[in-house]
């Protein structure tokens, strides 16, 4: 399951733009949502921080 690394993070919210399929949230801390997750892999591309692993 990807997990975002929030010292890497800047919120830029790119990864929650490209999600296909809308489980990527952003609140105060960007957040992956488990229950709609696919695993895909496309948060972990487009982000230009690196901060998305799999975990």
């Amino acid at each position: 399951m990807p997990a975002v690394v929030t010292d890497e993070c800047d919120k830029c919210a790119v990864c929650v733009d490209e999600c296909p399929m809308g489980a990527i949230e952003f609140d105060e801390k960007v957040f992956v949502d488990e229950e709609i997750c696919t695993e895909c892999g496309t948060c972990i591309d487009v982000c230009p921080k690196d901060a998305i692993v799999m975990e």
